[in-house]
């Protein structure tokens, strides 16, 4: 065979690589362009039209290359972030509190990221507490409610238990916090930082069902700090917990699930 003649019989399979290496490029391209091209064409009646045929075709793609994480947090417009507030007492009458994510105690930065990470999914899998009456007329309701509850206090108290063998305490609780942002006006005209403690709230662990109705006089959003009745959504400054096993010198408790 000649050289002419064996180029000839080389060109079509060369020909071929480059139209299946083109074709996997172009996939990749669309994967990475579909997510975010649906994510920022919804609405308040659901997703574009025109987005959706796109995302659903290449869903297995993009879901087995994991390029659907990070829009919904790292938003144009991000919502509050919340906190897990540790409270520890001992036998000697000694309290403690620990307050996470905090990044003047968490370093190096991947070990307050995997603490902030650790609050917003506790946050993510609360569910208020089961309450049979509101799921009467609805087993399926009631089944699924009952579930979600004990996932939560599952994964809520296998943090406690490592508190308490972390810092050899006798009880220790853990709460939700909620960091809000503040508005245009408080930070432009009242000039409140970021880290004001009237921007930080305590979250109830389920609806006042049998008590009385909410106070008009709690914060929303908007309101100046002045606003805020005594008391509520104060955060104290995050304290180390007392105890053999406490660290000092900026070293990080690491909570575990």
């Amino acid at each position: 065979m000649s050289k002419r003649t064996r180029r000839a019989a080389e060109r079509p399979r060369r020909q071929y690589w480059k139209w299946a290496v083109s074709l996997l490029v172009c996939v990749q391209l669309l994967a990475v362009f579909a997510e975010p091209f649906r994510f920022f064409t919804r609405s308040m009646r659901g997703t574009s039209p025109a987005a959706d045929p796109l995302r659903w075709v290449l869903a297995p793609y993009v879901e087995f290359a994991y390029l659907n994480h990070g829009y919904f947090f790292f938003a144009p417009e991000p919502g509050p972030s919340h906190l897990m507030d540790c409270r520890l007492q001992f036998d000697s009458g000694e309290e403690g509190r620990l307050v996470f994510p905090d990044r003047r105690a968490q370093w190096p930065r991947l070990l307050y990221h995997r603490h902030f990470m650790l609050a917003e999914f506790l946050h993510q899998l609360h569910v208020p507490p089961f309450e049979p009456e509101l799921a009467a007329d609805n087993p399926r309701l009631a089944e699924d409610w009952r579930a979600e509850r004990q996932l939560y206090e599952r994964v809520r108290g296998s943090m406690v238990d490592h508190l308490l063998a972390k810092y050899e305490a006798q009880a220790a609780t853990i709460d939700r916090l909620e960091h809000r942002l503040p508005s245009d006006d408080e930070v432009l005209r009242q000039r409140l930082p970021l880290d004001s403690p009237s921007l930080y709230f305590t979250l109830p662990d389920g609806p006042p069902l049998d008590g009385p109705p909410l106070d008009a006089s709690l914060p929303v959003r908007g309101q100046p700090p002045g606003a805020i009745r005594a008391g509520a959504g104060v955060l104290l400054a995050p304290q180390p917990a007392p105890g053999p096993r406490s660290e000092r010198g900026g070293q990080a408790e690491e909570v575990q699930p």
